[in-house]
């Protein structure tokens, strides 16, 4: 992806498209583009007709920037019969939820057919906590409004800051040019070019390879024997027959671990209050898509509060009954 303001500092593409289109894999793959109001598209039926299906525009900035062509763009993009969906491409504001804020804003009411995204990216404007923390915020705010998302970055970016420190439960878009990600395409798409050349398009495109997550919301869960420390303490398992696990263990009841969130198991939840700790605590924030450090401490009041207010509840931060019903789905 690319903005006015800052470009991704990215390698020089030495291999072709054609010679990196995956065969013989498990995950659907589907062919698409990424693009902003700087890229010339002059005939989308062309686009199409190229192989293209999928087509992510650019809706917002910041907290004030909008992409001009959102909108016009928008009806030629679905006329055409490509699958749309929409991307935020964040700046280091310190006010993540501010910018979802903005985005959700910019796209409510258009039709998407994927998932929505973060862009996150430019490594050296963030420091790694400022980026963690920003997108599991800003995550966590998108998913209390209802939405599924995604986040989109560079490989060594996702690597040295994100992978492990961020909910392991959206779907991940990697750019990598020259250079094909490990867990493609089964756990990751892939950005494969930023400057792709394309019938229908002048210039160059930002060119990318898809698996079927973009539509699903549903990340690919991955077993690796080199998993970090800190993958390994965000991997918590948030089925419902987990959390019946748990409080069987720690004496909230006797619950049978057959997977159903009914009233005996909202009855065995404790009331979780600020400065909670443990595996339920864990649990929740996995929940809420925040990191999994088993302490409700700042970020996790953040994203309890933004769920209460999006179901309607009081906003105090406290776990109890009613927002334990709403994190089980009854």
């Amino acid at each position: 992806m690319k903005n006015k303001i800052i470009s991704l500092v990215v390698a020089v593409t030495f291999v072709s498209a054609t010679f990196f289109m995956p065969k013989n894999v498990h995950a659907q793959v589907f062919k698409g583009i990424d693009i902003y109001e700087y890229d010339n598209i002059q005939n989308w039926n062309t686009v199409k007709n190229s192989g293209v299906s999928v087509v992510i525009q650019k809706a917002s900035q910041g907290l004030y920037h909008n992409d001009s062509l959102l909108n016009y763009r928008y009806p030629k993009i679905t006329s055409a019969g490509l699958k749309i969906g929409y991307y935020h491409f964040a700046d280091n504001t310190g006010n993540p939820i501010g910018e979802a804020q903005h985005f959700l804003s910019k796209v409510q009411g258009l039709h998407s057919d994927t998932i929505l995204w973060l862009d996150i990216e430019n490594q050296p404007n963030w420091t790694k906590q400022q980026a963690i923390d920003y997108t599991n915020q800003f995550i966590s705010y998108v998913q209390s409004q209802g939405y599924k998302i995604g986040v989109y970055t560079g490989l060594s970016f996702y690597y040295e800051y994100l992978q492990g420190n961020i909910s392991n439960n959206v779907p991940i878009w990697l750019a990598s040019y020259g250079r094909q990600p490990q867990q493609y395409p089964n756990i990751v798409s892939w950005q494969y070019s930023e400057s792709g050349n394309l019938p229908g398009v002048v210039g160059n495109v930002d060119t990318d390879y898809f698996n079927d997550s973009i539509f699903t919301g549903q990340a690919t869960q991955q077993t690796n024997n080199s998993t970090s420390t800190a993958t390994t303490q965000n991997n918590i398992d948030t089925s419902i027959s987990s959390l019946q696990s748990e409080l069987n263990r720690q004496g909230y009841g006797n619950l049978k671990v057959d997977n159903i969130a009914g009233r005996r198991t909202l009855s065995a939840c404790p009331t979780v209050h600020k400065g909670s700790r443990g595996n339920i605590t864990k649990w929740i924030q996995q929940r809420l898509g925040v990191t999994a450090d088993g302490i409700n401490g700042y970020q996790t009041q953040v994203a309890i509060k933004n769920f209460q207010r999006a179901h309607g509840l009081y906003a105090d931060g406290i776990v109890g009954k009613n927002t334990w019903r709403a994190l089980l789905g009854l």
